[in-house]
């Protein structure tokens, strides 16, 4: 591993050479920052072969227009202390699993692998912004739940392949806007944050299934008379919301409680 800190000491120099750079030594630098990462590739000082690292694999589901084998990570519940860096996860990663662990640090979510798919980074300690307006185009599924995150969230900016945005029981602040979202999403969770001001219902895309509102500083009169036909969940208990949501011909689970929204039958 010190041979690869030259590497990493000019992130500018790091970003132009890692074209160069095995998957190998991409993964040990992704890792170097985890202080336990033995418990990942068997030693500190002389890291196992990747193919032999925990939670490693390579997918099954190879795109035709790729030549290289994709990656999958997993490493959930290992207890990981210290740091990642996004910027060397291999291009070829498919899809990053790292949850239930004790990592911390700040996210640059603008440096993702273009092929990723999925990352789910949740409940952990990672804390600062991140900018959701330059995700890669591929990726539909992102979880960053149960961390510290904070700043301003950008939904209007979202990439047009999200299905699944999970930022919830997090830090973040200010007003959102959910006029633009893309039409593809399905589920979006921003609940157990510090957001405010007023929010937008008639404009959902067609496609949401659920949406988690609460426990926000959400407030005003809302027109619910708009909702997308397939919602199934929406929930905007614990805000001071208000208005009036008429269920007949709904199977939508509403929860309003400790808000002002009124359900009508």
């Amino acid at each position: 591993m010190n041979a690869l800190l030259t590497v990493t000491v000019d992130p500018t120099i790091g970003k132009v050479e890692k074209s160069s750079l095995s998957t190998q030594t991409l993964m040990e630098l992704f890792i170097e920052g985890i202080e336990n990462r033995q418990v990942i590739c068997g030693s500190t000082e002389e890291p196992a072969e990747i193919e032999k690292w925990e939670g490693f694999a390579y997918s099954e589901e190879q795109p035709l227009d790729v030549g290289e084998k994709q990656l999958e990570i997993s490493w959930i519940s290992l207890d990981l202390v210290g740091t990642i860096d996004l910027q060397w996860l291999p291009a070829a990663v498919l899809s990053v699993e790292i949850l239930v662990n004790q990592l911390s640090g700040s996210l640059d979510l603008t440096s993702l692998p273009p092929l990723i798919r999925l990352l789910n980074l949740s409940t952990n300690a990672f804390s600062g912004e991140i900018d959701l307006r330059h995700l890669p185009a591929k990726l539909d599924t992102l979880f960053l739940s149960n961390n510290q995150l904070s700043g301003s969230l950008h939904l209007e900016e979202l990439s047009q392949s999200i299905q699944t945005l999970h930022v919830d029981l997090n830090r973040f602040t200010g007003t959102v806007c959910l006029r633009n979202l893309p039409s593809c999403l399905q589920y979006l969770a921003v609940t157990n944050n510090g957001l405010s001001g007023n929010v937008d219902l008639t404009g959902l895309p067609v496609m949401m299934k659920c949406l988690w509102l609460g426990k926000n500083n959400f407030e005003g009169k809302t027109d619910f008379s708009k909702l997308p036909e397939d919602l199934n969940v929406l929930n905007v208990s614990y805000t001071n919301l208000s208005g009036v949501i008429e269920t007949q011909n709904r199977t939508a689970q509403f929860r309003v409680e400790h808000s002002n929204v009124e359900l009508i039958q």
